[in-house]
């Protein structure tokens, strides 16, 4: 079975819905397709944050911006790192995308936008998030892009995922083939083709390969990293892995394994630490409080296996304010159950169970009790309520995680994929995480993968895809 149209776009989510409503308004005739069984992308688990310069809530406040100055600061935040021109691309556009959103239903809570969301702050407030998150863009998306369907300006194709890019014989991208659910193969062929089908970061193989580590995430189960494989076979190239920066803190979810997530209460400004953390030598590598979101995610890099134990004893336990996101139940559940969460009458027996060298652990605990009875920590801490002396004491894995790849294919400040010899393929195009979230810099940019990906949807929608 053949199928024909304007415009193709692998991937139904942040980059792929916007780019489909646009084309579509531009006369295209769109097929847009998913491996998923709906709609939507890593906006199922983004926290939603969306930065743009210059935007109509900042006027509202009398915040006075511009993408001068997110650049600016950007370039600060990233250590000068990062794609400069597509850097450019989202926040000379954002403001746009943002005005875009608002004007098909998005809402956003009164005390938007804000200079921080997670990640390093902004110097100005530039930064709105839905209260529910990523999944509030869902249906309102969702809602413009159903429209053109019904329109029948756009097919719209689910359970359908990418096997092979079609090369034609003048070296022109024709099209793709795709596996529906019933496991059919077909040929689907159009003038111009969209990839933004997101990152690799629920690829195993990939991680190995770019990073030579494994894979610790909290991620989209369809972001295989499809894209970028079918690129590569073609002779495109991948960058900006290098560019990868890691969350500071995830732990397992004993209900699934596979993810790694913020699952305690361990960044001071939202809860003070109580704690200590010490690496896989047993010894503390950092103060507790340091605000800095970037120091806490680069220092964990550098620690043997990006990982670390959070320490605690008995009458921490009982006495601090709650560390776990979990309930009760669960978090019994985790110490009885899984080796990532430790607990033991002595700290022999503790050091044992994490593989952590006994004389270490207890010289490391010993130090921060005898400078929190002076008040004077080797490492700067002032919040120190009690020692770590009484049985039983407790230990929690933490590791470096992600949620997005870094590294991505290559292209053209028109987003046209790019081969290796840096000329672009006819009728092929990327954007989103298929560029790799490196393309920002070596750093987090608050508001980054959300409005840069909708952001690049919007202008490829917009101008950049011909048919």
């Amino acid at each position: 079975m053949e199928n024909k149209c304007d415009v193709l776009i692998v991937g139904a989510g942040t980059t792929g819905i916007p780019a489909a409503i646009f084309a579509s308004e531009r006369g295209a005739n769109v097929t847009l397709i998913d491996s998923a069984e709906k709609v939507g992308g890593t906006l199922h688990l983004s926290s939603g944050s969306l930065s743009a310069a210059g935007s109509s809530l900042q006027n509202k406040k009398g915040i006075e911006d511009n993408p001068k100055k997110h650049l600016d600061e950007s370039t600060y935040i990233n250590h000068g790192t990062g794609d400069i021109e597509k850097l450019k691309l989202w926040q000379e556009n954002s403001a746009d995308t943002l005005d875009w959103l608002l004007s098909i239903g998005l809402e956003y809570p009164e005390n938007q936008p804000v200079s921080a969301a997670g990640h390093e702050p902004y110097k100005i407030a530039r930064i709105t998030t839905p209260a529910g998150g990523g999944k509030t863009y869902i249906p309102i998306l969702e809602s413009a892009l159903m429209e053109k369907v019904n329109e029948r300006k756009c097919k719209l194709r689910l359970n359908t995922r990418m096997k092979n890019l079609i090369n034609g014989p003048d070296g022109a991208i024709e099209g793709v083939v795709v596996v529906d659910e019933s496991g059919s193969e077909q040929n689907i062929y159009a003038k111009s083709i969209l990839l933004a089908c997101g990152g690799y970061s629920n690829s195993d193989e990939l991680w190995q390969e770019y990073h030579s580590r494994p894979k610790r995430v909290y991620t989209y189960k369809h972001s295989n990293g499809d894209g970028i494989k079918a690129a590569l076979k073609l002779g495109a190239k991948v960058d900006r892995k290098d560019n990868l920066i890691t969350t500071f803190g995830g732990t397992v979810d004993i209900d699934n394994v596979d993810d790694y997530w913020i699952h305690t209460l361990t960044f001071p400004a939202i809860r003070k630490p109580w704690e200590i953390f010490v690496n896989n030598d047993g010894k503390r590598f950092f103060n507790e409080e340091e605000l800095s979101q970037d120091f806490r995610e680069r220092t964990i890099m550098n620690q043997p296996d990006w990982s670390c134990w959070l320490i605690y004893d008995d009458t921490i336990n009982r006495e601090s304010p709650s560390l776990f996101r979990w309930d009760d139940d669960k978090i019994d559940r985790a110490f009885k159950s899984h080796p990532d969460y430790c607990k033991a009458e002595t700290l022999d027996e503790l050091s044992k169970k994490c593989n952590i060298p006994f004389d270490n652990l207890s010289t490391t605990i010993n130090q921060y009790n005898l400078g929190r009875n002076v008040n004077s920590d080797a490492w700067g801490r002032q919040h120190m309520p009690l020692p770590i002396e009484n049985k039983p004491f407790y230990a929690i894995k933490h590791y470096a995680i992600s949620v997005v790849s870094f590294g991505g294919i290559v292209c053209d400040n028109n987003l046209k994929v790019l081969d290796k010899n840096n000329k672009p393929f006819k009728n092929l195009y990327a954007g989103g995480e298929m560029l790799g979230m490196g393309i920002w810099g070596n750093a987090y940019l608050g508001g980054s993968s959300v409005g840069g990906c909708l952001t690049m949807g919007r202008l490829l929608g917009q101008k950049f895809l011909n048919w």
